[in-house]
């Protein structure tokens, strides 16, 4: 039944027969009812509250997410505020702060004691509009589940990624480890047919043995640094910074290679968190590698440009590019496409890029270049800044 209806009656109720007002009660009744079993079955919790933070509706699934005060327990919350029935003092204020508008009300978790039980609660809001009024409706999501399956789909990939490791560092140590007992044996050999053995020939044998003794070392060390957690220390900076750091630091070799630099840095760029050293090793691992594939000379692009929400580095060569079947292994440990690569470079700066709450991405096309774009995510703080900055 249309509410338009509804008003035209309510306008003038003596123009209705009271049989016709009383069937448009019921239907509207009967409608009402229909509505409030939907609103109680949503999966989410529902608080609706006017431009003052009181209570207008709220359907049942929010009991049974947030903690409550217990004096309200069998009670409904219509025309109370958050603060007298919602007994979280972080969730309150945070309402508070978006209906205040020092909060723009953007989506955020948190992490309450219901009972003996912790979850996790997402929420978020949405503006509703009637002919004459506004509201908020605070929706409540529990993303407990989402979060468990989260962790364990992480720790199955650690898992794989870990089996994918040991296969690798089995597959690298078997070299030096056959150079190392061919060169004993042939030492042993030689004593057994010399009884003794001069400086210089015991040299020869030495030199191998002591040669992949550190090609060992070298593979351990890389092995540790990819699979220990990373020291992270996020500071507030400018990445262009850090751009024409390592740009700097690599001209001479780009111009020994017959490599032309070209950057083009977004000048109104935001302050972004990262750790300065570990964001300077991917953009030297990601620069190493695009001189890598230019071994006959070529172009070599680093861009910058600010994207809203998140900052883009795009890194981008005119080298002999990756074919489509090896772009998806390229961030696999042990995986190299160089015959004297140790294949960790790029899985280091996936996992820099993670660490920094980042993503990075790849495009590549054989004969014509790779291009690697890395997303660094910019903080709301510094988002209202460069906003207001713009006004």
């Amino acid at each position: 039944m249309s509410n338009r209806l509804l008003r035209r009656v309510s306008e003038d109720l003596s123009s209705c027969p009271e049989k016709e007002l009383k069937n448009l009660i019921l239907q509207a009744l009967e409608e009402s009812d229909i509505y409030s079993a939907l609103f109680n079955s949503l999966d989410e919790g529902h608080v609706i509250i006017d431009e003052k933070g009181v209570v207008v509706m709220a359907n049942q699934r929010v009991f049974s997410l947030v903690p409550y005060q217990r004096k309200y327990r069998n009670r409904p919350l219509e025309g109370m505020t958050l603060r007298e029935c919602i007994s979280d003092e972080d969730l309150c204020s945070y309402v508070e702060n978006v209906i205040k508008g020092e909060d723009k009300g953007e989506k955020r978790d948190f992490t309450i004691q219901v009972g003996a039980e912790l979850r996790t609660l997402r929420v978020s809001f949405r503006r509703l509009y009637s002919t004459s009024n506004q509201y908020m409706d605070i929706i409540i999501s529990d993303i407990s589940e989402d979060i468990r399956k989260e962790t364990r789909l992480r720790r199955s990939e650690s898992l794989a990624s870990m089996t994918t490791m040991a296969a690798g560092v089995a597959h690298e140590i078997k070299n030096p480890l056959a150079a190392m007992q061919i060169h004993t044996q042939l030492m042993r050999k030689a004593f057994q047919r010399y009884g003794s053995l001069d400086e210089e020939k015991a040299d020869k044998y030495l030199a191998v043995i002591e040669e992949e003794t550190e090609h060992l070392n070298k593979i351990a060390v890389d092995f540790l640094y990819a699979v220990k957690p990373l020291d992270v220390e996020l500071r507030l900076g400018s990445l262009n910074e850090e751009i024409d750091e390592v740009v700097s630091f690599l001209l001479p070799e780009a111009e020994e290679k017959k490599i032309s630099v070209e950057t083009k840095l977004d000048s109104f760029i935001p302050r972004i968190e990262f750790d300065a050293r570990l964001v300077k090793q991917a953009l030297l691992n990601l620069v190493q590698n695009a001189f890598a594939a230019m071994n006959d000379g070529g172009k070599l692009l680093i861009y910058s440009k600010n994207e809203g929400d998140f900052i883009s580095l795009r890194i981008k060569d005119t080298g002999c590019g990756i074919p489509e079947e090896k772009l998806s292994k390229i961030f696999e440990p042990y995986f190299t496409t160089k015959a004297s690569g140790t294949g960790l470079g790029l899985t280091l700066v996936y996992k820099i890029m993670k660490e920094h709450n980042g993503d990075i991405h790849v495009k590549s096309e054989v004969g014509k270049g790779t291009e690697f774009i890395l997303e660094f995510p910019v903080p709301v703080s510094e988002r209202k800044a460069l906003e207001g900055g713009k006004e």
